[in-house]
């Protein structure tokens, strides 16, 4: 199944306009309260994905929609970084407040527009049908 994933993957990032993004998708599980987590290079077009053993047994329309959601994560790493930046200019108090709003609202624009983008998106040959 890894390579099956690692393909529909890549296939998604393709038609999200991110070909040229080196993905990987790794052996490690998502951290417990997630279907799925990114992680993005903070230099290099390089992510690489972590799933939820559980996501398996979710519908392929939910698997969809799980790999849309993260990958939207790339285009938002630039922002991501600028906001890694700020620590240091702002001060802890004003950036903790900042850190927390820009992972709220990030993870809930990915979730909005991940609804949206993964209905342009091929389903996925494994998951509950």
């Amino acid at each position: 199944m890894p390579t099956a994933v690692t393909e529909y993957v890549n296939r998604c990032a393709r038609l999200m306009g991110l070909g040229h993004w080196e993905l990987t998708v790794s052996k490690e599980a998502a951290s417990e309260d997630a279907w799925a987590d990114i992680e993005v290079s903070q230099n290099l077009y390089k992510a690489t994905i972590r799933f939820s053993p559980d996501i398996w047994k979710e519908k392929a329309t939910e698997i969809r929609r799980v790999v849309a959601h993260e990958l939207i994560h790339c285009h938002y790493a630039g922002v991501e970084r600028l906001v890694d930046t700020l620590e240091k200019p702002l001060g802890s108090a004003a950036f903790e407040i900042l850190s927390h709003v820009w992972d709220v609202e990030s993870e809930r624009g990915a979730d909005s527009l991940s609804t949206v983008v993964a209905q342009l998106l091929p389903l996925p040959t494994f998951g509950e049908k």
